[in-house]
């Protein structure tokens, strides 16, 4: 089932002469999938974010979230899905301990009695609040009050979730929780996630898919894995083989190997190896084949050694690309 299906959404801001913000986007997500939205600055993420969780109004195009119409149900979209934005300080206040904002924003989303201190102690101690339950907001530190904003926005158990740079200003250990909460979300209460992100690692780490903002335009949006594969990018998988001492090295030819464009054969450092590196669009295909070539050769393999290509690289070829999707 589609939780958001939307299509031609249009935003441009007064003022805006150059692209608008959004500009003709399409985008349907189904019932439990994370998906990743990367960018560049500017690119129109926030501004997509606002518009599917009932904040901004675009100026065209038409769709619905949780089944409720985009232009006439903003209302019923708004308290029905649940937003941490980067401005994590908004609707935090600072008369009020880490534990009594929580109190406060707990009936809001219809939390009450043991039900509302069971989740506000969960979340506490899930988000690594616990020992801050009783500080000021202005005593702890920025990363911590971004740990506040998301325990607030998961007050309400919603089963769709907007994340605008989650791990903004946390540490280490924050980013390790709160990356960890998100995948626990979805496994096992099966909520489903928008993320934005600029940190690659932690897109390929937790989306199952990928939607790329350029210019405010959709420009690729699928599975992460075949993001990873769409844009034919190369990398090495090297090879150090020991010959065997009575054996002729042949060298394989490419098209042996799956994902394989070419290889190339470099002259031995030490006597009796020989270097192979193998060019391949989906080393993943490319290096099981290159194993069994490799046993099934006599050699002997004494190292290997392969460079993964990752949504850092994609990102990158992506936004090089320019022009309409």
């Amino acid at each position: 089932m589609a939780v958001i299906d939307v299509r031609g959404l249009r935003k441009r801001y007064p003022g805006q002469r150059l692209a608008p913000a959004l500009a003709d986007v399409d985008l349907t997500i189904q019932d439990g999938a994370v998906l990743g939205l990367i960018g560049p600055n500017g690119a129109g993420k926030t501004t997509l974010i606002k518009i599917l969780s009932g904040l901004l109004v675009p100026d065209s195009g038409s769709g619905t979230v949780l089944g409720y119409d985009l232009l006439r149900h903003s209302r019923q979209i708004r308290g029905a899905v649940s937003l941490v934005a980067p401005t994590a300080d908004v609707g935090i206040d600072n008369n009020l301990t880490v534990r009594q904002n929580l109190v406060f924003w707990a009936p809001v989303y219809g939390l009450t009695g043991p039900a509302a201190r069971r989740r506000i102690d969960e979340l506490l101690a899930r988000l690594g609040l616990d020992a801050k339950a009783d500080a000021w907001p202005m005593h702890i530190s920025a990363g911590q009050r971004q740990r506040l904003a998301i325990a607030r926005s998961l007050l309400a158990e919603h089963t769709l979730v907007f994340l605008d740079e989650p791990t903004n200003k946390l540490d280490a250990d924050g980013v390790r929780s709160v990356r960890q909460l998100i995948a626990e979300l979805n496994s096992r209460h099966g909520v489903t996630v928008v993320l934005t992100t600029h940190v690659m690692e932690e897109a390929e780490e937790l989306c199952s898919e990928i939607a790329f903002l350029a210019e405010g335009r959709l420009r690729r949006h699928m599975p992460t894995g075949e993001v990873l594969r769409s844009l034919g990018l190369v990398r090495p998988i090297r090879v150090q083989l020991a010959l065997p001492p009575t054996a002729v090295f042949r060298r394989p030819d490419a098209h042996a190997f799956a994902g394989a464009v070419r290889i190339e054969c470099r002259d031995p450092s030490v006597p009796g190896e020989v270097e192979l590196t193998v060019w391949s669009e989906d080393t993943l295909k490319t290096t099981p084949e290159l194993l069994n070539w490799v046993f099934a050769s006599g050699c002997r393999l004494v190292g290997m050694a392969t460079e993964w290509v990752t949504l850092e690289d994609v990102f990158h070829a992506l936004a090089a690309e320019g022009g309409p999707p």
